[in-house]
Parts: C-alpha cells; sequence; structure tokens
C-alpha cells in the first residue's frame, strides 16, 4: 500500500493517533465492512501508529538509552554474580563427591575390619575333616544303631555291619528310615552344641558370664546314648560268641566293664563326636562364613543414609548449576538485544519491541471481531473472521521476517 493510500484510508477511519488500537479496529471493520483482504492496509496504519508512539524527543532518546545502559550494567552485574554461585556450587559439588567417596571407603573399610582377615587354608583344611567325620558319624551310628536294635549278625566280625543298608531293605522301608534317620539326631545334638557356643561367645562380647550348662547337657545325652548303644553292642557280640562256642559265661552286666566292644563304641562314637563338634563349631563360627553381625548392619546402614543424604544434596547442587547456566544464556541474550538497542536509538532507527507490536495488533483485531459480530450473521461473521486472522497472520509474518532482514 502506497503512502498516500495510507493516507487516505487512515483519513476515511478519523485520526489513528488519538484513538486506541481496538478502536481503530472497530472503525477499520465498519468502513470496509470487514472485507479481509482489506486487512493488510489497516495493519499497515497500525504499524505506522506503533512506530509513531516509539519516536522521542532529543531528552527523552537521552533518557531511554541512559536507561537501556543501566539495566545493561544490571544485567552484567547479575551474569557476575551467577558466575560466582556457579564457581561456588561447583566447589560445594567437589567437596560432596568427595564426602561421598570418603563413607564408600568407610563402608569399606568396616566390612573389611570384621570379614576374613586370616589365611583361609586352615578353615579349608577344618571343612573337609568335619565333612569327612560327618560321614563317618553317619555310617558308624547308622551300623551301631541297627546293630543295637536288631542284634549283632552271627558270623560277623564285629558290630559294624558293611551290609546294614541291605539287611535293612530285607526287614522293610521302616527299617531303612530308621538308619538313616537316626545319626541326625546325633548331628542335631553337635549342631546345638554350636549353637549354644555361639551364645556363650556373644555373652562375652557382652560381658556377661557364660552359660555351660545346655552344652553339658548335650554331651551327656550323647555319652548316655553312646553308653547304651555300647552295652547293647556288647551283649549281641558276647551272645552271638556264646552260642557260636567260643564263650562258656553267659553274659553278665559286670562284663561290661571288661568288654573291649563297650570302650570302642566309647571312643569311635562319642569321642570322635566330641572331636567333630568342636571342629563343627570352629568352621561355622569362622569368619570365611560369617554374615554381617547387627551392630556392623547398623553401621552399614547408617552410612548408606548419610550417602543417600549427600547424593541428594549432590543432585540439587547438579540442578542449581544447570539453572545458573541457563539464567546466564538469558542474562547474555538480554544484554545482546538491549545493546543493539541502544547502537538503534543512536543511529535513528527506532527498535521493534516484537512483543508490543503483537500487542498492539491483537487490540486492533478485537476491535475488528466486535464490529464483525456486531453487524454478521454468525456464519458469515465466523468465515469473515477466519479469514481476517488468516491475512493478519501473513502480514505479520512477512513483517516480522523485513525486520530480521533490516536488523
Amino acid at each position: 500500500m502506497t503512502e498516500d493510500n495510507k493516507k487516505e484510508q487512515s483519513t476515511n477511519i478519523g485520526d489513528s493517533e488519538k484513538i486506541t488500537y481496538t478502536q481503530l479496529g472497530f472503525r477499520s471493520a465498519q468502513k470496509s465492512q470487514s472485507a479481509p483482504d482489506a486487512i493488510e492496509g489497516y495493519l499497515e496504519i497500525v504499524y505506522d501508529k506503533f512506530l509513531e508512539e516509539q519516536k522521542l524527543d532529543e531528552q527523552g532518546l537521552k533518557d531511554r538509552v541512559s536507561k537501556l545502559r543501566a539495566e545493561v550494567q544490571q544485567e552484567k552485574a547479575r551474569k557476575q554474580d551467577a558466575i560466582a554461585d556457579i564457581n561456588a556450587n561447583k566447589r560445594n559439588k567437589e567437596d560432596k563427591e568427595k564426602e561421598i567417596e570418603e563413607l564408600e571407603i568407610e563402608k569399606i573399610d568396616i566390612r573389611n575390619g570384621e570379614g576374613e582377615t586370616a589365611d583361609t587354608t586352615p578353615f579349608v583344611i577344618g571343612a573337609f575333616i568335619t565333612l569327612l567325620l560327618t560321614l563317618y558319624l553317619f555310617v558308624f551310628y547308622s551300623s551301631a544303631g541297627y546293630s543295637a536294635f536288631y542284634g549283632i549278625k552271627p558270623g560277623s566280625l564285629g558290630f559294624i555291619n558293611p551290609n546294614v543298608f541291605a539287611d535293612a531293605t530285607n526287614k522293610g522301608g521302616g527299617v531303612i528310615a530308621l538308619i538313616i534317620l537316626f545319626p541326625v539326631i546325633f548331628l542335631g545334638l553337635g549342631f546345638l552344641i554350636h549353637d549354644s557356643l555361639e551364645k556363650n561367645k556373644k555373652l562375652t562380647d557382652d560381658n556377661k558370664p557364660n552359660q555351660y550348662g545346655v552344652i553339658i547337657t548335650l554331651l551327656l545325652i550323647t555319652l548316655i546314648a553312646d553308653a547304651f548303644i555300647g552295652y547293647k553292642i556288647s551283649e549281641g557280640v558276647h551272645n552271638n560268641e556264646f552260642n557260636a562256642g567260643r564263650s562258656d559265661k553267659v553274659w553278665e552286666f559286670s562284663m561290661i566293664f571288661s568288654d573291649i566292644n563297650f570302650y570302642l563304641v566309647l571312643i569311635l562314637g562319642f569321642v570322635v563326636y566330641v572331636i567333630w563338634g568342636f571342629l563343627l563349631h570352629y568352621v561355622l563360627s569362622h569368619p570365611y562364613l560369617k554374615t554381617e553381625s547387627e551392630k556392623i548392619k547398623l553401621l552399614i546402614e547408617n552410612i548408606n543414609n548419610r550417602i543417600s543424604d549427600k547424593r541428594k544434596e549432590l543432585s540439587d547442587i547438579i540442578a542449581k548449576i544447570h539453572k545458573l547456566e541457563g539464567e546466564l544464556v538469558t542474562i547474555d541474550s538480554k544484554v545482546e538485544e538491549k545493546q543493539k538497542d541502544i547502537i538503534g536509538y543512536e543511529n535513528g532507527v527506532i527498535p521493534i519491541n516484537i512483543a508490543s507490536l503483537k500487542g498492539s495488533i491483537g487490540e486492533f483485531m478485537g476491535g475488528w471481531q466486535n464490529y464483525t459480530h456486531g453487524n454478521s450473521s454468525n456464519s458469515k461473521a465466523t468465515v469473515l473472521i477466519e479469514n481476517s486472522i488468516k491475512n493478519q497472520n501473513a502480514w505479520l509474518q512477512k513483517k516480522l521476517e523485513s525486520l530480521k532482514t533490516e536488523n
């Protein structure tokens, strides 16, 4: 649109400098009967009115430049403060990372302090011997129990029956279950001894007197059970010898004290059982198999909580650093924009505030739509407004591109 046309159009709708943008939009729509094709010309009037409002006299120009320079200095001061905050937070970040690392090392030290520090060779040897003795006791008590309950097989060389499982098979499943489960009684008693020794260890740590009553009772029960088994076996062996004619004396209780089989049962059973019990305690209480104590667990849990808190603080610091770095970008953008405005004012070029321009156009379009809605049917008004907005957007896009080219 030429300057003459714009002046003519402006004259036709009144002095645009003395009315609001909304009034200008209303009168423009009234003059053009809301014709969408005419809106670009009226938008040029709006743009000229906007530029006119931006002009300043000499003193106003100096004041505006002075204000912009002050704002630039203020933004630069904000930038320096942000940089200082970033540097302080980065140092704080390094400190937090170091604190977390030290806590992790402290946690490892606590675990190592209570962990395995000695040579594992004795443990391996002890575990191997304990396993072999466990197998031995299982076989011994299976055979000895079978001989005690079902007698010594005639013709056997002793109470250890190598064919005990074959003989038990012929007697039924109950006998098989008995010879398999019978040794478990003694293995269970051995484990209870280990448990009692562990409890005494805790009592010692707590400076409390040890309690040996349970251990003595368990050993006494085992000794009595072995003595009964030894007696039954000694009696069975003697009766077999008497029936075979190798002895002419009928079994009497007093013979037990001179019967070698009785002492063999005690030595091969009870004595080996006691040795196995203490070896079992050594293996099960060895640090190699120890889980963390409750005290260690509490210490580790406390450290983990502190580490979690430190990590949260570290995360907050990192987020703050990112936020400050984003503010730096925004500040640089504002400084650059204000410096361009200063150069523009000093060179007689009026800086265009895009947001203000869009606001003015929005007010104009509001007045345009008010007239259109009030003087047309709903369907017609909708079509006119849609086309007007379409043309307005196209005009604004072109204007913004031209402003970018000029700058």
